[in-house]
């Protein structure tokens, strides 16, 4: 009946009815939503399937096979069961199949301008408008007229709502189904729209968008931009890869700046539609997509810049989902590209408040509804999922199930329940998909089954109920993974694995005591399917689980250490040593001083355990820092040793260390030998270095303390200690250069030991300034303190390394001279002679370091060494001979203005040491003397104390000592222009040079001549001065001086005899022949053969 009436009307005029076209189209959108409007759905297919002859006679055929098959899905469909995407592909596939059975262009023609013009109809039904734009784009597919298609295209883009985000998606999907068949047209025409006014806000094309003066323009370009990714997604797989970079993304990549929203949303939707574009299209050919890392770069910079703290908008999980898609795309990305995708995306999530924290509003975004939050996070949690997903089918092997799961377990162990539920969840669905994909073609090992299970396991009793659960899960998933890899087939099944996820009932008990023994149950499944070379890694990560954010998963990491260790415990000897260290490490991060003063109180010396204890503490740099920033406080403030009499018979005392300071240094020691301490040690150097010092001077000629249980001294070097830890920083600072010096010079023995303990701190010294000069500044900053401490052992070291610092130029580059020489100054009057004397050789030094200087200082370097040679407390001489040393060493640079008036003083001071018993003393005098020369040159005082001293020095030409004799030949040689004589000058020029041998017989021989000659009222003084030297201590002087005499009288005429005393003479010379030496009995009777 309805079609008898039907037919009817659409041959009777002039009734306004639809025309077949409109009706067609009309019920098909009607279809799309067949539960609306009381389920118009089914009776709109039928009327469609009834009316097929009035709408065209070519349909009936195909809708009687095509729409009962629909009719039937619709009945046995509710409107939560259909599908509504497939639901409108069958849909539209309907009118694709119709359109090519009418077969007439006109037709299809006139159905599209139709359906256009009714779009308007649909303006309060978004989701039916959206499904029209679709029908439009299949109706425009089997067109052949490119003039309509084009016309269409552009009513389409100029009439379309843009501002709405479902219209702009049904636009685009249109669009994108008409470029299957006219793809050089839709992007022409795509392109002429991109550069027309609609993107230059002109009022003209604003106008001719109909009513939509105030639409905006990013929502245009958004529209746009869909339109694109909807093209690339529909076209044709044989044209669209040499379209992708210059027609499409050209036209999309120039938006990728923008900080619009929905501008952003497009974006990252049209690109992920190109790549599953692309992804179809390499199914069947080659493809590098050559801007994939391009993209992906973009992709994450959206998601840095959306708020870290709130889930507003759905960029996220757009980008996740559109990067997921990248991913599978040629070329692979390389290992840094992929671990900052990873990490900015999981950071980005993880992070995220929990979905039921409710924002504040603010004035530019509305807040989401419960429903609508609560579908974002899932989507954006699902869309991390896929990600991680399709970075592991990338490379679905161990390594890469370990380059997805580094970015998951720090949030393993997160303070925050939901993020530790996001993680431990994550890994669960990453570990069950590995395992459905996995395909075993080779035995491989599952290298990073122990580290995984490691950090998996103590989330069995974290306090959050749905952490437990997924734990369980992930352990069951790892334990089949292993044995997929061991060779067993897809199908098998482990009876002690299954039974883990029967603990999941128990494991919904809150209380801790049945969790730690759920634990303890699933470590014994876990120990029987862990390999023996997996047990080490299981066993650290388990450790570090001790100090984890949750004590519920401390102690669980605890009850499942033990458990495996009973169970698996006789294969980790090998580990039990590292694995202890590892401990006390942990235990350190958290309770260091406890730790601390624990190995402190270890009997000495340490055992191979404690060693290896204190070595472990070095693993971690802040640990390590924090140990030596405490030693270095400790060493500072106690008594390195105390000083106990050695008995009541024999009395004296005995320096014996204090446990806790040794102890300490022994440790250090040992931490300082862990590679990984060097980032502290380097840090931290200038104060290490002071304070092992300053804790070797102590520690010289101490004794060790005795042992609490044997009583007896411990076998232990206590200033080898110290140089053994101080000589380990040097390495740890990589001075190789200090290093191989010192090794070279024997320098650590010698700081060891008491008697050569300055010596080794000198060479120290020595090789700190030639070969580590920069470090020098803030070492000396560190030491200066020292010199004022109690204990005059610490004094001295310091005084002895600054003492040789002074001898070498770079501590004026480094501008360290000034403090360098007050230091000295204060020395000067130290209470302790080595200081004293260390201070005074340190004055000199600035002579050889930097001379330049000397004048400058010129005032106190002279005071200082005057008050040096009147030492009177100064036991061994050993301050007046530096005295004299470094005043000759001085001389050589001072101006003659800041010495002239201190000649004949210092000459004064000089005289009585030329007679010392001591070699050095006797030499350095005569040197000195000699460096005056030039300062007295032309002065009758400075030539009167030359001749004073004359017979002095000739007579030492012999000394039994070859330095005296050379010190001799040089003074006499530098102060033969002052004696007043040009024969004796040329005489001691001629034949006293200190590396050729002088016959002192001829040459005293022809002195006295030159003596007589120019000195006559001088010959009284002479012989008398020379019989003084009949008594002197060394034969060598006695013969000498018998030799002299004799030789001036055999030359003395007649007329000068007068001047001498011959009795005197007499009485000496017989004095000499009974000399128990024979040479000096010899030397006086040749003299006696010489009386007149």
């Amino acid at each position: 009946m309805i079609s008898f009436k039907l037919k009817m009307s659409f041959s009777a005029p002039p009734v306004n009815l639809p025309t077949p076209q409109t009706l067609m189209i009309r019920l098909l959108v009607n279809a799309a939503f067949p539960f609306n409007s009381r389920g118009h759905g089914a009776p709109s297919l039928s009327l469609l399937q009834v009316l097929s002859v009035n709408i065209h006679p070519k349909t009936e055929a195909v809708w009687d096979k095509e729409i009962p098959p629909l009719l039937s899905l619709l009945e046995e469909s509710t409107p939560g069961s259909l599908d509504k995407k497939q639901w409108d592909e069958k849909l539209l596939k309907l009118l694709s199949k119709t359109l090519a059975v009418i077969d007439d262009d006109k037709w299809t023609c006139q159905l599209a301008a139709e359906s256009t013009r009714y779009l308007s109809t649909y303006n309060n039904f978004l989701e039916e408008k959206s499904f029209l734009y679709r029908c439009i784009g299949v109706t425009l597919q089997q067109s052949f007229n490119k003039e309509v298609v084009k016309k269409q295209l552009q009513e389409i883009l100029l009439t379309a709502r843009h501002n709405d985000a479902v219209e702009r998606e049904g636009v685009a999907m249109g669009i994108g189904l008409c470029a299957n068949s006219h793809l050089e047209g839709t992007l022409a025409k795509l392109d002429e729209f991109g550069k027309s006014d609609a993107f230059k806000k002109s009022p003209s094309i604003f106008n001719l968008l109909k009513e939509r003066n105030d639409v905006e323009v990013e929502k245009v370009k958004s529209t746009l931009i869909l339109c694109y990714g909807q093209v690339a997604l529909n076209a044709p797989p044989e044209k669209i890869l040499n379209r992708i970079d210059e027609d499409i993304l050209r036209c999309i990549s120039k938006h990728f700046n923008t900080k619009d929203l929905t501008m952003k949303l497009s974006l990252v939707q049209s690109v992920g539609l190109i790549a599953k574009a692309i992804s179809e299209c390499v199914k069947k050919q080659g493809f590098i997509f050559s801007r994939k890392q391009e993209l992906i770069a973009v992709m994450l910079d959206f998601i840095k810049a959306e708020p870290v703290d709130l889930l507003r908008t759905p960029v996220r999980h757009l980008v996740m989902n559109t990067c997921a898609a990248l991913m599978p795309l040629d070329p692979a990305l390389s290992e840094n590209e992929s671990f900052d995708l990873l990490k900015v995306c999981v950071n980005s999530v993880f992070s995220l408040p929990p979905e039921t924290n409710t924002p504040e509003k603010t004035k530019e975004e509305e807040i989401l509804d419960p429903k609508q939050r609560k579908a974002l996070y899932k989507d954006t949690l699902a869309a991390l999922q896929e990600l991680l997903k399709s970075v592991v089918v990338k490379d679905p092997t161990p390594d890469g199930l370990q380059s997805v799961f580094k970015h998951i377990e720090s949030w393993l162990s997160s303070g925050h329940d939901h993020e530790r539920e996001r993680a431990v969840t994550a890994t669960a669905h990453v570990l069950a998909y590995y395992l459905d994909n996995l395909t075993v073609k080779n035995m491989v090992s599952f290298h990073n089954l122990g580290a995984l299970l490691g950090r998996v396991s103590p989330r069995c009793s974290d306090p959050h109920p749905a952490v437990r659960t997924a734990a369980i899960d992930c352990i069951y998933t790892l334990l089949y993974i292993q044995l997929r890899y061991e060779g067993f087939s897809l199908d098998y099944k482990d009876e002690g694995v299954d039974c883990l996820l029967l603990f999941k009932d128990r494991l919904e008990n809150p209380d801790p005591s049945v969790l730690y023994k759920t634990c303890s149950d699933l470590t014994k499944v876990m120990s029987k399917r862990l390999p023996q070379q997996q047990l080490t890694t299981f066993v650290f990560m388990l450790f570090e689980g001790l100090v984890d954010s949750q004590p519920n998963c401390c102690r669980a990491s605890s009850v499942i250490l033990n458990t495996v260790l009973k169970n698996r415990g006789g294969g980790l000897q090998d580990l039990v040593r590292v694995a202890v260290g590892q401990t006390v490490l942990i235990l350190a991060s958290q309770h260091l001083q406890i730790v601390i003063n624990t190995l402190v109180n270890q009997p000495l010396p340490y055992d191979s355990w404690t060693s290896e204890m204190w070595m472990a503490l070095g693993a971690d740099p802040i640990v390590a820092n924090q140990i030596i920033e405490m030693v270095m406080e400790k060493l500072l403030i106690m008594a390195p040793y105390v000083d106990k009499k050695e008995s009541m018979m024999r009395g004296g005392s005995t320096k014996v260390a204090t446990n806790q300071p040794l102890a300490m240094t022994c440790g250090l020691k040992e931490l300082l030998l862990n590679g990984q301490s060097q980032e502290p040690a380097v840090s931290l150097f200038p104060q290490l270095f002071s304070c092992l010092t300053v804790r070797l001077a102590a520690s010289v000629g101490v004794s060790a303390p005795k042992d609490s249980n044997t009583k007896h001294a411990a076998s232990i070097h206590v200033a080898g200690v110290a140089a053994d830890a101080l000589r380990i920083l040097l390495a740890r600072a990589q001075l190789d250069e200090v290093m191989k010096k010192l090794d070279e010079d024997n320098a650590w023995d010698a700081m060891r030991e008491p008697n050569t303990h300055v010596n080794g701190i000198t060479l120290l010294a020595r090789a700190m300034a030639k070969h580590a000069g920069p470090r020098l500044p803030a070492i000396v900053e560190c030491l200066c303190p020292s010199l004022n401490n109690i204990y005059e052992c610490q004094r001295v070291t310091v005084t002895a390394f600054f003492s040789e610092l002074l001898s070498h130029h770079v501590v004026t580059e480094l501008m360290l001279i000034d403090v360098l020489m007050n230091n000295m100054m204060e020395r000067i009057s130290d209470p302790c002679c080595t200081v004293r004397m260390l201070a005074v050789r340190g004055l000199g030094n600035i002579a050889v370091g930097s001379p330049e200087k000397v004048n400058k200082y010129a005032k106190e370097l002279l005071a200082a060494m005057s008050s040096g040679m009147e030492e009177k407390d100064d036991p061994g001489k050993l301050i007046t001979l530096e005295a004299m040393s470094g005043l000759s060493k001085v001389l050589l640079h001072l101006d003659k203005k800041n010495v002239h008036l201190l000649v004949v003083y210092i000459f004064m001071k000089i005289k009585p040491f030329l007679e010392s018993e001591n070699d050095d003393i006797r030499c350095a005098s005569i040197l000195l003397m000699g460096n005056l020369s030039k300062f007295g040159s032309g002065e009758p005082v400075f030539k009167d104390q030359i001749h004073n001293v004359l017979v002095s020095l000739l007579l030492h030409l012999v000394d039994p000592n070859p330095k005296v004799v050379k010190a001799c030949k040089y003074a006499m040689r530098v102060c033969a222009p002052v004696v007043g004589s040009e024969q004796i000058t040329a005489m001691f020029q001629n034949h006293l040079h200190e590396d050729k041998s002088l016959h002192y017989g001829e040459f005293i021989n022809d002195l006295t001549k030159y003596l007589i000659q120019d000195f006559p009222g001088m010959l009284n003084f002479y012989h008398i001065s020379v019989i003084q030297f009949f008594k002197s201590n060394w034969p060598e002087v006695r013969a000498g001086a018998a030799m002299f005499i004799g030789f001036l009288l055999g030359n003395l005429q007649e007329e000068h005899l007068s001047h001498l005393n011959m009795g005197t003479i007499t009485k000496g010379l017989v004095m000499l022949l009974q000399d128990p030496d024979p040479v000096v009995r010899g030397k006086a009777a040749e003299a006696m053969g010489h009386f007149h």
